[in-house]
């Protein structure tokens, strides 16, 4: 038991086809629109997928309204591990930990992230 401490999560199921389709139709407006310069660089579209789902969670997670898609960003250290970072727009002041998990298969990319925040008022 946590007293004092909010648990959430938000996940997401990203189709590899749709997510394919909707790069090849949507070009770099697409890209721009929905990732940092970072994390297109050197990035599949399975990749792209992950990430995109990644974020989708992480909206859920934080309970963030969707739209504003630079205000999470995702980075995979050497040995492939994904991590959010949050724009300074994002309230952060009671969030004590978020984590991101990402995976792939054939046809899914699929991402969960938890978030630890301190309740307010308690």
């Amino acid at each position: 038991m946590l007293d004092g401490i909010a648990i959430r999560t938000g996940i997401d199921l990203v189709k590899l086809a749709d997510f394919a389709r909707s790069l090849e139709q949507g070009g770099e407006t697409f890209l721009r629109r929905l990732f940092h310069p970072t994390e297109v660089s050197g990035a599949s579209s399975q990749r792209l997928a992950g990430m995109f789902a990644a974020k989708e969670a992480a909206f859920k997670a934080l309970g963030l309204p969707k739209g504003d898609w630079h205000a999470i960003e995702i980075h995979h250290d050497n040995e492939g591990k994904p991590s959010i970072s949050l724009s300074p727009s994002v309230e952060k002041e009671d969030l004590l930990s978020c984590d991101v998990s990402i995976s792939h298969t054939d046809e899914y990319a699929v991402a969960n992230v938890v978030t630890l925040r301190r309740k307010t008022g308690a």
